[in-house]
């Protein structure tokens, strides 16, 4: 009888995986996939309060050591009064095949007032990754966890490359596009639907709302991401297609992250 109650469990787990695996409709790149390397700065708000972080994210610099990939990063930190109750910095960097921007390494580092966290995720059917936890209290030891996701069907972005594969799409009013992100230590599986075209910040934009859910690593159920309720992403709706916003309704507050400043690397 125990083992008949566990196959059934086993079949319920695995119906919710395959309805959200059937909904994946990633694939090859759209005609907006190239980018000019660029650096791209924003202001970062929590709560109607300005100043309070700054991100940048940089698209292409060159780096000799690694001819064979396409170098995305992000780095950022909490600044003003957010600082004061909520110092926090991070850096990240993916390392992308030149051919159509899918990851093949993404390393990171996130420090807060307690801990830094270390993380290094691999790309392929396989992703594995291994985040290094150091406290920051003396004599405290650091602690390593290990994970493993294998999905095949589709390709695994980490966060960097997914923003660059949206942004290739056509992105149509309507359309929906529904992929498996890796973007530190859990899969997620990411909704994003083309809400239309609106002047935003004095620039005509297209407007992506974005869902997330996390996947169980093991039983590939999905489970409600409770930092995030609702996320929103500005593109310029021109052959550029920079990011012009992020917008956030996190477990923190109301999260906004607004481009204030472009530099092109050549």
């Amino acid at each position: 009888m125990r083992s008949l109650a566990t196959l059934a469990t086993a079949l319920l787990l695995a119906l919710p995986a395959a309805a959200w695996q059937k909904e994946v409709n990633t694939g090859k790149p759209g005609p907006h996939l190239k980018i000019r390397p660029v650096s791209l700065s924003y202001e970062l708000s929590w709560n109607g309060a300005v100043n309070s972080g700054r991100i940048n994210l940089v698209f292409g610099r060159e780096d000799k050591r690694y001819p064979n990939n396409f170098i995305a990063q992000a780095y950022g930190k909490s600044t003003g009064v957010a600082s004061g109750l909520y110092p926090y910095s991070f850096e990240y960097t993916s390392f992308l095949k030149k051919s159509d921007y899918t990851p093949s390494l993404f390393v990171s580092r996130d420090r807060d007032s307690e801990e830094t966290n270390d993380t290094t995720n691999r790309y392929g059917k396989t992703v594995t990754s291994v985040e290094v936890t150091t406290p920051h209290k003396k004599g405290a030891v650091p602690t390593t966890k290990r994970h493993s996701f294998t999905y095949a069907d589709h390709t695994v972005y980490d966060l960097l490359s997914s923003i660059l594969y949206i942004r290739s799409l056509p992105l149509d009013d309507g359309d929906k596009t529904v992929m498996v992100m890796y973007p530190s230590g859990d899969p997620y599986l990411a909704r994003i639907t083309v809400l239309g075209r609106e002047m935003h910040n004095d620039r005509k934009c297209i407007k992506l709302d974005l869902k997330l859910n996390k996947i169980d690593d093991k039983t590939l159920v999905l489970k409600t991401y409770k930092k995030m309720k609702t996320a929103s992403l500005w593109v310029s709706d021109d052959p550029e297609r920079l990011p012009m916003e992020f917008r956030v309704d996190a477990f923190i507050g109301d999260v906004r992250a607004v481009l204030d400043g472009y530099k092109y690397l050549n």
